[in-house]
């Protein structure tokens, strides 16, 4: 069989460049569609799911899926009287209630089947109420369109506290 592959190619020799007196190099053919068993077929079906699903990737959240304001500001609100409600304030035991508090809102939030793709940080500011008036600010760099932050204020005769959770969308 080699003899005969070795008689075809002298008989009709490669065409060569006429510069370089090199072998011309020909296009290859496409070979021909074979045909897909049925594990194939779905196989490749599913491929194509995944490259429809990674074209689909979204940079912003749907409007449905906005970070829930209204449930993040009943969690927190509902926290902070359960936690506070009949206390009275104590320097060594309000570094306790804050953790508690921020750890409860944290776990609730996380819970939440709504607030799948952001993340979220919650801040709690614990105080003796005396009277006195006080401002809060919170400042951070983020996306206006995605991103939110809410706050939410409890105070009894003897305490007053601070709770904001600041959520981000992950993109």
């Amino acid at each position: 069989m080699a003899e005969e592959q070795l008689k075809a190619d002298a008989a009709n020799p490669a065409p060569t460049s006429p510069a370089t007196n090199e072998p011309a190099k020909t296009p290859m053919k496409p070979s021909p569609p074979t045909l897909l068993s049925a594990s194939g077929a779905e196989e490749e079906e599913q491929q194509t799911e995944k490259a429809v699903q990674a074209a689909a990737y979204s940079m912003r959240p749907a409007f449905g899926e906005m970070f829930p304001l209204p449930i993040v500001k009943n969690i927190m609100n509902s926290v902070m009287a359960e936690k506070l409600k009949d206390k009275t304030y104590d320097k060594d035991v309000a570094k306790t209630w804050t953790l508690e508090i921020a750890d409860e809102v944290n776990q609730k939030i996380a819970s939440n089947p709504k607030v799948r793709r952001y993340k979220h940080v919650v801040q709690v500011m614990l105080g003796q109420e005396l009277g006195a008036g006080g401002f809060y600010n919170s400042r951070c760099c983020w996306d206006c369109d995605c991103d939110t932050s809410v706050s939410e204020v409890f105070t009894n005769t003897s305490i007053f506290c601070v709770c904001t959770v600041f959520g981000t969308y992950q993109y």
